[in-house]
Parts: C-alpha cells; sequence; structure tokens
C-alpha cells in the first residue's frame, strides 16, 4: 500500500493506493500553518503515524505546493503561506524516521501526471497545464516526464508579467473574485458563486469573467508560442465550469493565435481527476522511480 500525501497551505490531503493503483481511502487534514511553532515535519509525522497504525505502508508519495528538487525530495523554496518550509528534507526525514521509501513532487507537477495517466493522454507527447486558483500553477511535460528547468522552475508561470501586471493579478480566481467585489460591494462571493450569476446574465459577473478569459487566452499563446505543445489542460475550481468557458476561451484563442499550425492543432482539455490529481500524479512518480 502507498500512502499519498498532497500537502498545500490550508489543507494536506491523504490517500492510499493499492498495488493496481486505485485510490482506495481518502482523508483531508488541517495544515494548521498558524499553529504555534509550526513545524512541517511534524505535522506530516503526525499523519504518517496514523496511516502506519492502521494500515501496512511500503512506500510515501507527495505532491506539495513549493519548488521541488525531486531528486532529493526536498522543499528549495516555499513562499509565506508554508512558514518555515523552504529547505525542508523531507524525503530524509521520512527515510530516517520510518525506513520508508519516498518522492516529492511539486503539487501542479502532479497534477498534470495524474491527468496525463488517463487513457485520452496515451499518445500525448508533450502537455502543458495552468491551475487557475488563488493564484496561478503551471506544469510541463514532455515525452511523459516533467521539464524541470535549471532551477526546478520551469512552468512558474505565476511569475511572469503580462500588460504590465504580474499574470496571478489578473488571470486567477482570487483576481476575478476581487473585481467583481470591487464592483458590486459585495463581501461573501467565491468563483462558483460569479459563475451562476453569469449563467443569470449579470452583467459584472459576465463581463468581468470574460476579462479573466482574455488574459488566460494570452498566458495560453505566449507558452504555446514557446513550447508548442500537443495539449493544455486546465485545472482548478473554477475549471469545473468548462460548459461555459470553453466556447467563450476557444473564440479567444482563434483571435489572437497568429501561427496558423498551432490554431490548428492545438487541444485546449478540462482537468477531470479534480482533487484526486496530485495524489494520483505522486503515485505515478513513486511508481516510476521505485519499479
Amino acid at each position: 500500500m502507498i500512502l499519498t500525501l498532497d500537502i498545500g497551505g490550508t489543507q494536506i490531503k491523504t490517500g492510499l493506493i493499492n498495488s493496481e493503483g486505485q485510490l482506495i481511502e481518502k482523508s483531508k487534514h488541517d495544515t494548521n500553518v498558524k499553529s504555534e511553532n509550526f513545524n512541517m515535519l511534524d505535522r506530516i509525522s503526525k499523519i504518517i503515524n496514523e496511516k502506519i497504525e492502521e494500515y501496512d505502508i511500503d512506500g510515501i508519495a507527495i505532491s506539495t505546493a513549493g519548488v521541488v528538487d525531486f531528486n532529493n525530495g526536498k522543499i528549495v523554496f516555499a513562499n509565506k503561506n508554508i512558514p518555515n518550509y523552504t529547505g525542508t528534507e523531507i524525503s530524509k526525514y521520512i527515510y530516517e524516521k520510518y525506513v520508508l521509501p519516498s518522492t516529492v513532487e511539486n503539487d501542479v507537477n502532479c497534477a498534470l501526471l495524474g491527468e496525463l495517466s488517463l487513457e485520452k493522454y496515451s499518445e500525448i507527447k508533450s502537455a502543458v497545464m495552468f491551475t487557475i486558483g488563488t493564484g496561478v500553477g503551471g506544469s510541463i511535460a514532455i515525452n511523459g516526464e516533467i521539464f524541470r528547468g535549471a532551477t526546478f522552475s520551469a512552468g512558474e508561470v505565476g511569475y511572469t508579467i503580462q500588460n504590465g501586471k504580474n499574470i496571478e493579478d489578473i488571470a486567477s480566481t482570487t483576481s476575478l473574485v476581487k473585481n467583481v467585489k470591487d464592483r458590486i460591494k459585495k463581501e461573501d462571493i467565491n468563483g462558483l458563486w460569479i459563475f451562476e450569476q453569469a449563467k443569470r446574465g449579470d452583467k459584472v459577473c459576465v463581463e468581468e469573467i470574460d476579462n479573466l478569459l482574455d488574459n488566460i487566452a494570452i498566458l495560453i499563446n505566449n507558452v504555446v508560442s514557446i513550447i508548442n505543445p500537443d495539449v493544455i489542460i486546465l485545472g482548478g475550481g473554477i475549471m469545473e465550469q468548462e460548459e461555459y468557458i470553453r466556447p467563450i476561451l476557444e473564440d479567444k484563442l482563434k483571435n489572437i493565435l497568429k501561427n496558423e499550425l498551432v490554431k490548428n492543432s492545438l487541444k485546449i482539455e478540462f482537468a477531470k481527476l479534480g482533487n484526486d490529481a496530485g495524489m494520483m500524479g505522486a503515485y505515478r512518480q513513486f511508481k516510476k522511480r521505485y519499479k
């Protein structure tokens, strides 16, 4: 049995995957980053201890926020959402404490690999994934392998600038919610509420979603012009609104993309695994390393 952990700043999702690759048990735990003297290794250790008492665990596959040195299972950089996380040597800790093999991979990389495990992508040679949520995440896979870059930072599109603004300030769910709040002077709203109102014809919500998709379309154009992948996969909570988003986004891309070869070949897909994608991708990385 492989224990998977999907570590985020708010929650740690766990799953147990059997020898057939089936996710048979899932649970969620608060990360508790605001607790006194928070330490991520202490936090995950409590979770691992609980699972080891109940199940026969053969290894641990981790998906995590932050820039990750996959080869050494180490967090190279993490922002303030997870304090004191930069430099954490997770795989070393797990081996020393539990004598178990482990892998540690970036969460968006895991989400992409999880999606690529689906049968419909079996012939895909290159893929880029964007996750639209609190920020904007990205990942690149070529021939089934994550392209990492010189400092493990390839695909980190959240740092890019578009029209003089950071992409996360104009193409994230956070930015969408902020813009709508500013216009309608209502506080208790989220991305799902905005889409529900847009479907009812609310002018402000329709306009702000359109602005968001303008910026996502420009991001896609810029990335495919450099990488030319077979497919772009869009993930994150609001991308579950595929029926609403797809026709608008595809129409914008037809107008923006100038390279006819790219325009005629590019596939846009929407993530299907939801919250399980990170755990399935982490499991895939584990099985690849420990065949």
